[in-house]
């Protein structure tokens, strides 16, 4: 069983939009599947060449190598070594020496030039030549291109080199010829994808890693390659070999031994590289082909310095090469001696060591892909509306070459007739007639129904028009209602107001007589004291009195001991006692008078107290008064604001009801005219459709 072939192009599905694109630009068109909502790719018969990278516009193709991998196992600590492509001269704008110093930076422990097992691969061409005298050697650097020929054109595989491409001569020098890295790991700095592919088959190699991927790791870490040193390559220098990157690098490689070797020579790549095999076999059979000692070919339009594993698709051919071709210069003086070079290439070169060996995959291709008979075809050409040779446009818009590579595709579930341009116009067609003639129908129906239904809208539309105005009318009038409500509130504001400004004038008031009461209390108080004094002068004066009569008594007794001498001061004495009776009498009703005074006085000044306690408390309710007449105030100013907001609803609303009112008159006077459209409707849609056929 043959072994399975490593993807190198991954599909993002959720990107692609089936544009066949990549199939347009693929030259093994079977080793896609545009039967679904995005092409996939079958690994076993895709070649690797990248030329779907290029194309997809959409970045749902990418390119697979081993950059996260290799990452990972220098990250580890492994030992890996290594070897540089040719291209990278061009790909890193002439600084291959600084990316060997960022190579050394990452852990890689020595790296070595490919240019030189180009040296020796040219070498391996020579002897093979010379040893076997093939008619034809189809040189084999580029793996895409071996892949072809194993898969599509197993009759070339004779042709091929049958020795081993630059890499792999590097490769299996450093094993041989360096036993200081015999058992580290090797990785391969290239500009292709599918070199993957050719380690596998020759079983050495662990690495390939693009310059694409080392460029967007420097982009992402913000690293510049103009930081790192100059490190120059291990092992023997190359001389015109640096060359092979570029189309007809390899014959310039080999002119140096044979100088006309560019006449027996075919240079050719491209996508042109596979329509020139796919026809080489058939005509070097029918001897209608010349035959080249020599096919210098590779599958990249600018040879491998624009590999899809580089930056410079897009870029100027001269642009390009020029890195190439001055590293070249600088080459060649180096080795002025010729014969120095043969010698250190002989030094590195064995007899058997880089000898390849071919498979033919055909196999997987005849088991994948069936072939049509002409019934079918015919089938597919039918089911696709070609049912003549003005039909079969080979437009190549489904991406293939011609229709009976689509019909095979179809054939095979590797496409869909929806995919042809042809079939999708015919179809668009048949549906536009179709869809005319159900338009024509679905109008009369339509004309129909349309009349019924606006026949009975006209009631609802009449019974809007009276509700408007019913509505506009009862606007109106609660309108009118508001307005007088407003006018009320502003009334009631300006009776607030006032009664506002009384109650300030009585709280003053009350607050002035509630101190004039608290005043007479005072007096009252102070009386009160000076009464009590008063009582106690009297109840003196009585006593004063009550001893005055004690004295007249005693004078008048002394005064009757005295006898006639006495009579006089006897009527003194009783005189003073009259005296002191009255004046104790006096003083008596004086008490009385005074205490009834006091008591009337402590009696009033209760009452003083209790009215000042009185008016304490009006003066608080009218406080009170005023603080809810001050609400009162607020909430009327609230209502009197909020009615003017109102009043502005209310005239937008009037606004709205009159527009309503007038679209309803609108919709009632267009109802009516688009129901005498919808009756000529038909008629005009018939007259069109004829004058469109005339």
């Amino acid at each position: 069983m043959l072994p399975k072939q490593r993807p190198v192009i991954k599909v993002i599905e959720e990107k692609c939009v089936n544009c066949h694109r990549c199939i347009s630009v693929c030259p093994a068109k079977m080793c896609n599947d545009g039967s679904g909502d995005y092409v996939k790719v079958n690994s076993d018969l895709c070649l690797g060449c990248g030329a779907c990278l290029a194309a997809c516009t959409h970045g749902a193709r990418v390119g697979i190598d081993d950059w996260q991998t290799f990452r990972d196992a220098l990250t580890r600590g492994e030992k890996i070594v290594a070897i540089v492509a040719p291209a990278a001269a061009s790909g890193f704008e002439g600084r291959y020496k600084k990316l060997a110093g960022f190579l050394r930076s990452l852990g890689v422990r020595a790296c070595f030039d490919v240019s030189f097992g180009a040296e020796l691969t040219v070498y391996s061409y020579l002897k093979y030549k010379k040893e076997q005298k093939p008619d034809c050697i189809i040189a084999q650097p580029c793996p895409a291109i071996v892949s072809f020929i194993e898969t599509y054109r197993p009759e070339l595989i004779s042709l091929l080199a049958p020795v081993d491409s630059p890499m792999v001569h590097t490769f299996k020098m450093i094993r041989q010829f360096f036993p200081e890295y015999r058992d580290y790991k090797l990785a391969a700095i290239s500009p292709c994808y599918a070199k993957r592919r050719e380690f596998d088959a020759v079983g050495i190699g662990d690495y390939n890693v693009t310059f694409r991927s080392i460029h967007q790791y420097l982009e992402e870490a913000q690293l510049d390659l103009e930081q790192y040193p100059e490190v120059e390559f291990e092992g023997p220098r190359a001389e015109r070999a640096v060359l092979f990157s570029s189309p007809g690098g390899l014959m310039r490689t080999v002119a140096r031994h044979i100088p006309d070797i560019s006449g027996k020579t075919r240079k050719i790549e491209g996508p042109e590289v596979y329509h020139y095999f796919a026809h080489l076999g058939a005509t070097i059979q029918a001897g209608e082909a010349p035959i080249f000692e020599l096919v210098d070919c590779l599958s990249c339009e600018m040879g491998c310095n624009g590999g899809p594993g580089t930056l410079n698709q897009g870029k100027n051919l001269d642009k390009v090469e020029k890195r190439i071709e001055e590293r070249a210069q600088k080459a060649m003086k180096h080795y002025r001696n010729q014969r120095k070079l043969l010698t250190t290439i002989k030094h590195f070169w064995k007899p058997g060591l880089y000898l390849r060996h071919y498979i033919d995959r055909s196999p997987v291709f005849k088991n994948t892909i069936r072939e049509p008979d002409a019934s079918f075809i015919a089938r597919i050409n039918r089911e696709t509306y070609k049912e003549s040779d003005r039909d079969i446009l080979n437009c190549s818009a489904c991406g293939y070459n011609s229709c009976e590579q689509m019909a095979v595709a179809i054939y095979n579930g590797l496409n869909k007739p929806e995919n042809c341009r042809h079939y999708m116009e015919k179809e668009i067609r048949r549906l536009h007639d179709s869809y005319k003639e159900n338009l024509s129908q679905m109008l009369k129906e339509f004309s129909v129904r349309s009349i019924e239904t606006l026949k009975q809208s006209e009631a609802p539309i009449d019974e809007l028009n009276e509700v408007t105005t019913a509505l506009h009318l009862f606007m109106k009038e609660s309108s009118q209602n508001i307005v007088e409500m407003v006018e009320n509130i502003n009334y009631i504001n300006t009776l607030v107001l006032s009664t506002i400004t009384a109650s300030e004038h009585l709280m003053n008031a009350s607050e002035e007589n509630r101190q004039n009461i608290q005043g007479i209390s005072r007096y009252m108080e102070e009386i009160a004291h000076r009464s009590v004094t008063i009582l106690e002068a009297s109840a003196v004066i009585e006593d004063i009195a009550h001893q005055t009569n004690l004295l007249a008594i005693n004078a008048a007794i002394e005064a009757a001991h005295a006898g006639a001498l006495g009579k006089g001061f006897a009527v003194v004495a009783t005189e003073i006692k009259k005296l002191a009776e009255h004046v104790a009498g006096q003083a008596t009703s004086i008490a009385r008078f005074l205490q009834e005074i006091k008591d009337l006085i402590d009696r009033s000044s209760s009452q003083a107290e209790k009215t000042s306690e009185s008016f304490a408390q009006v003066f608080s309710r009218v406080q009170e008064l005023m603080e809810h007449q001050q609400k009162i105030k607020e909430i009327v100013f609230e209502q009197h604001a909020g009615s003017k907001q109102i009043l502005e609803r209310l005239d937008k609303i009037k606004e709205y009801t009159e527009t309503v009112a007038t679209a309803a008159r609108r919709v009632d006077e267009l109802s009516g005219r688009v129901i005498q459209e919808i009756r000529v409707l038909p008629e005009t849609h018939q007259r069109k459709e004829s004058s469109m056929a005339g």
